[in-house]
């Protein structure tokens, strides 16, 4: 006999995993189809703000701001590198380890992105307010330091 009876169909419908994942693979879309003029995804240009905003960032170290393994980092870098976007060094002090840093290039493509994030920021901001949004991150940090 199953045990998943009718007692735990709301627990299962109401899954703050799958809830979740389904808002974020929304929201992925709704960005990436806004960033289409720039040819960044939107994983692609919150790695590269990432990069921009912690300069000269390891490889390891940008894993643990993004809690990503370090593989999956390695391959995206890797993507901008490519693009043009990002630069990669060998550490003076331990050439084991891996510096990211932000090209020219990669400045130019987050300029050419940014009015792009505001205007996606503002559709969601103005859609169900400012104050809303504040709190659902804020719940969402408390989320991650809880299930940590």
């Amino acid at each position: 006999m199953c045990c998943l009876n009718s007692s735990y169909k709301k627990h299962i419908q109401n899954c703050t995993c799958g809830d979740l994942r389904k808002t974020t693979r929304t929201i992925t879309q709704f960005y990436d189809k806004m960033l289409q003029p720039t040819g960044l995804r939107s994983t692609q240009c919150s790695l590269l703000l990432d990069i921009f905003f912690n300069e000269n960032i390891s490889v390891s170290n940008l894993g643990n701001i993004l809690l990503m393994d370090q593989s999956t980092v390695t391959r995206n870098v890797e993507l901008l590198r490519k693009s043009g976007y990002i630069d990669i060094k060998k550490e003076e002090l331990d050439c084991r380890k891996k510096c990211i840093s932000i090209t020219h290039k990669g400045l130019k493509k987050l300029e050419e992105a940014t009015p792009i994030l505001k205007k996606a920021q503002s559709k969601i901001e103005n859609g169900i307010g400012k104050e809303r949004i504040e709190e659902l991150l804020k719940t969402l940090k408390d989320i991650e330091r809880l299930v940590k």
